[in-house]
Parts: C-alpha cells; structure tokens; sequence
C-alpha cells in the first residue's frame, strides 16, 4: 500500500512545471520497473520459444506470447502479417560424425532452409577453394561432402578482454567525429539499402547454381567453417546458405556449420593423407502456413486531439537464427521494450501522441517485417511514393545489439536532431552519448531510409562479438537482468517526452530515394557510363553517402537540389566508391579540415 501511495503522489504532481515534471515521471518509472518481468518474457521468448525463425510456429506462438501479456496489460494490440510467400524451416535430428581413421563426434549445426539427407550418408571429404573448384570435378563428386575451404580461417586464444564495456575515451572520440561513415564503435557498413537486398540475391544466385550442380552430381552434403574461437558455431545466412526463405525457392541439399577447430582437424588429416570420411543425418521440415508471419504491434493512444494521430515508435526483431535460443539477439530487447509498455500502462501516462511498439519478424532474412510495414504505411520502396503514416512518424527507436547497456544514440547523419536528445538524456549521464554516425543493418535502417528519424541505440558490448551474436551460445544466461531494467526505464522515458514534443522531430534535409530533379543547383558528373549506382555527397547531406542519388543521363549522371544561399562542398559517390568531380582541376580540388579531401566548393549566390 505505501508503494502504490507513493506512486500516486508522485504521479499527481507529474505535470506541475516542465522540469519537475520530467524528473516525477523518471521517479515513477524507476519506482515500478521490474527486472524480473523482463526477464521471465525473456525465458518465455528463449527458453519456451526459442528458436524463432522466420516462418516457424515456434516464432508464431511467441508472438501470441508477447500479444497476449500485452493485452493482460491493457495495452491495444494487432498482428500484421507480412508474409509474401515466405516459408519456414526446422530439423528434428541431425549428426556430424567422423568415422575413419577414427571415431569423433564432430560439433556441428545445421543451416536453414536445407534439405534432409533421406537417412545416414557417409563419404569421404572433397576441400574446395572455391566454388568454381567444384565445377571442375565434375563426374567426381558421387558420395562426397564438401568442405568450404575458403571460409576457413584458423581460430586462435583470444587475445584481449572478453567483455568490454564502452570507455569514455571512446565515446568521446566517437561523439567528435564529423563523418557518418567512419566506423568509431558498433557494427555499420558502408551499403545502401538497396545495394545490400541487390547483394543478398546476386549471392543467392551464385549459391543457387551451385547447390543445384551438387544435387547433380550426387554431393551428400557441404559443410563450412565456422569462424568463431572455443568451438562456438557461428550459424546464420550470411555465408555458405543464404536465407532461400521462399516457398518456390529451391531446397539446397544438407549444409552444416561445423566448429573451426574441427574442420581445422579434418583438412590436417587430409593433408597427410589420411582421407578421413565423414558420417552425416539430418531431417528437416518446411512450414507454409501464411500466419506464421506477422509483426506485433501495441499502442498505448495519445490524448492530445491535435497530436494523438502522430506517432512515436519504439522496437526490435522477435525472430532470430536457430543455433542458440535467441535470447541476446534479440528476445532481451523485445522483452525490455514489453516492459517500456507495461510500465507507461501501468502509470496510466497519457502522452500526447501514440506511442506504438512493434516486435518485427523476419528481420533475420532481411528486414521481412519491417519491409512490409514501411512498404505499406510508409512509402513505396522504390519510387518513395509516400503512405499515410509518413508524416505522422516523430521518430523510431530500436535496440538490436546484444543485450549491454545502452550508452547513447547513434543519430544517422542527422545533426539537427541532436539538441533534441541532448536535453532528453539529460538524467541518464551515462547514457548521452551523441554520435552522428551511421549504424545500419537492422530494422530502423529500413525506416531512415524513408526519412523517418529512425535511430539504433550504442550499447556497450559486452561478450556480443565474437561469442553471442548468431552462435549456439545465444542463451538466457547471457542477458544481464540489471542493464535490461535500465534500459527499459530509458527507453519509456525517452518515448514519453518525444511523444509530448511540441513538433514532430526534424527530418534531414536532403534524403531522396528517387533522384531529385528540381532545384536552383545542378550537379553532373560525366562519363562513368557503366556504373550501377552514383550518389552526391557532400557538407549539405552531412557526407550521408546514399541519400542523394543521381540518375542516368546521355553523358553521365546529373541530379538537382535547392540549395539556400552560401559556400558548400562535395564530391561523388560511384559504385560505393569516394570520387572527385574530373571536371575540376586538381589543383582547384579542397579539403576541409574534417577528413573529407578531393572536394569541390560550390557556391549558390
């Protein structure tokens, strides 16, 4: 009784001025956050449900878990299915074992979307160097498994501190750097949306062909490397099997992650000649059931009658791989994020606008659920057509690396936000690190893509790379209960004052799927008639390398702006690589004292 006549009291006095305000509602949350709610969702996600891959009643029935909890909470909640003709996978038995010259059991997994081996398969072992190397032993390979001798890369003790934790140093030099590009913490690549999905397909093509000439050839199995230490498995569809996540996709034939220093062992032993043989099962099945794909969304409604239609989202990915229980990656966000929603209910917080939660599918096989929802609310993937809910976003937060602490925001690029989120972290002094680059890769890229202030948040890493992320110890053990109820108090603090924020959040200036085509400045780049992709990069787009393509012309690439008066500096962006504009003298060419260099200075008068 004395805790709910706290909450109360605290709760009356929530909104007398704006700073006292803040720190009431900071008390409140913190005085009903519970670890152990978090956690137990955890265990339901991992321990219960875990694995969650795409397409299978395992992901289904967590996402009835999370619905279901959040109802009993009072939160409103709906299922989007966002399938387009997906499938799932899942084995029940499998077996790597070596048989000559003598008895192992080798550790190993399998990968996702293969097929059965119809029974026990034994042959000897074939190392390739590549995958061209298998089209030359055409007529040999009847009863062989294939071993990927490309992927491997001998593992060794790991030198270093095993759990890290951000320093200030480090963030410091991350908050000072100018570039959105440069890589200071996290994990980012340079790639566009677009490039990354054309990627994806282009290297399901070359697999394709290849397992096709297995399963011609009589191969019983192939079998990759994994390239993580202490016989951690690292399985996922971004090496030897790509995610073939479609029900008219072709079934590639049993493919098995096995620990590096087994395979290490094995390509020993063949070196000295020993030709060791290899015994292999695995059963597998396919699900085709369309509800097996949906995103959860819940909202707790705004109040304001000029605001409540605006939204502030907050998410991560349900799904996950299937070598672990995917409790780090990403059940403990999940679960945070389910705690942001019980505790704003559970102190009746009226924001102005929506706050809506979503837990994704999918998000594994590239952005599947996230995909759809900004294909079907958001714009148009390919032309930028805007929906309906585009001008409503404020903003959208998502946690999707590991399960550390959050130290900051990543802001995309987008500069003008950052006084914004300067004054909302102002309570968490360990967690206000502003930093302007780029963090890509998982579903809020889906929607920065669009122009919607979308943002991934630092967290201190931990043991994330190289031992949790898509490896067999993807455990509840993993997730630390104290950081996951810091970062859920956080968290709903943080979508509380966005959604009672006088305006919707600034947007970058210059972000277009499409090229542009109007505007006072033309900026053209002859020649590079067989490039595939060219951008403009420059001071006014804060160096973002993809947001400002260029289109096709009979002598090169050209694009418009509307450029407000005054001195601006740029060069290109050709097939992801920094170019000068050869129609200025190199000597004429500048720096600008931020590690940009080869620039050309424009200035709109």
């Amino acid at each position: 009784m004395k805790k709910i006549l706290l909450i109360v009291s605290i709760l009356l006095s929530i909104f007398s001025t704006n700073t006292k305000a803040q720190k009431n509602l900071l008390d409140a949350i913190k005085e009903v956050s519970s670890a152990d709610s978090i956690m137990k969702n955890v265990s339901y996600f991992a321990d219960v449900y875990g694995p969650r891959l795409l397409g299978t009643p395992n992901y289904y029935q967590a996402v009835l878990h999370a619905e279901k909890t959040l109802k009993r909470q009072g939160c409103s909640t709906e299922l989007q299915n966002f399938d387009r003709g997906y499938r799932g996978w899942d084995f029940s038995s499998f077996k790597v074992e070596m048989t000559s010259p003598q008895y192992v059991p080798i550790k190993a997994f399998p990968l996702a979307f293969t097929k059965s081996t119809d029974g026990e398969k034994e042959g000897e072992i074939v190392f390739i160097e590549k995958l061209q190397d298998a089209y030359d032993q055409e007529g040999q390979l009847k009863g062989k498994i294939i071993m990927l001798k490309a992927l491997y890369r001998p593992v060794t003790s790991y030198e270093g501190t095993a759990t890290k934790v951000l320093s200030d140093e480090t963030l410091s030099r991350a908050i000072a750097n100018p570039d959105p590009n440069d890589v200071i913490i996290g994990y980012h690549s340079r790639v566009s949306v677009f490039g990354l999905f054309k990627w994806r397909q282009d290297y399901k093509k070359r697999l394709e062909k290849f397992y096709k000439f297995c399963d011609k050839e009589g191969v019983i199995a192939v079998i990759e490397p994994s390239d993580r230490p202490y016989t951690l498995l690292h399985v996922d569809g971004n090496r030897a099997m790509p995610s073939f996540k479609r029900k008219d996709d072709y079934k590639p034939l049993a493919t098995f992650n096995i620990a590096n220093e087994h395979f290490g062992r094995l390509l020993r032993l063949k070196n000295l000649g020993l030709n060791p043989k290899l015994k292999v099962e695995l059963t597998t099945q396919y699900y085709t059931e369309s509800q097996y794909h949906q995103n959860l969304i819940a909202e707790i409604p705004g109040t304001d009658s000029t605001l409540k239609d605006e939204l502030v989202l907050i998410g991560g990915h349900l799904d996950s791989w299937h070598a672990g229980t995917g409790a780090v990656d990403n059940a403990a966000s999940c679960a945070m994020f389910m705690e942001c929603m019980r505790i704003l209910k559970t102190l009746d917080v009226k924001p102005k606008r929506t706050i809506r939660m979503v837990l994704w599918g999918g998000e594994e096989q590239v952005f599947a659920g996230s995909e759809f929802y900004t294909d079907t609310r958001i714009g148009d993937m390919t032309t930028g057509e805007p929906k309906y809910e585009k001008p409503k976003i404020s903003a959208y937060l998502n946690l999707d690396n590991g399960a550390g602490k959050i130290r900051g925001i990543y802001l995309m690029g987008n500069k003008t936000i950052e006084p914004y989120f300067a004054q909302y972290l102002e309570p968490f002094p360990e967690s206000n690190a502003l930093v302007i680059q780029n963090a890509n890769q998982t579903d809020h890229w889906i929607l920065d893509y669009h122009n919607i202030p979308a943002f991934q948040f630092i967290q201190d890493p931990l043991d994330y790379i190289p031992f949790i992320h898509h490896t067999n110890a993807d455990v509840y053990e993993y997730v630390h209960k104290e950081k996951q109820q810091y970062n859920a108090e956080l968290v709903a603090y943080l979508a509380v004052q966005i959604a009672n924020e006088k305006h919707l959040l600034p947007r970058k200036p210059f972000n277009f799927i499409q090229p542009s085509r109007e505007g006072n400045t033309t900026f053209t780049l002859k020649g590079f008639k067989e490039a595939k992709q060219v951008s403009v990069i420059g001071d006014f787009n804060n160096w973002d390398m993809f947001n400002l393509p260029m289109y096709k012309t009979d002598n090169g690439w050209e694009m418009k702006l509307d450029l407000p008066k005054g001195k601006y500096l740029y060069k290109f962006i050709v097939d992801g690589m920094w170019t000068n504009n050869p129609a200025v003298p190199e000597d004429q060419l500048v720096k600008d004292g931020k590690g940009h260099a080869g620039l050309t200075v424009l200035y709109i008068e």
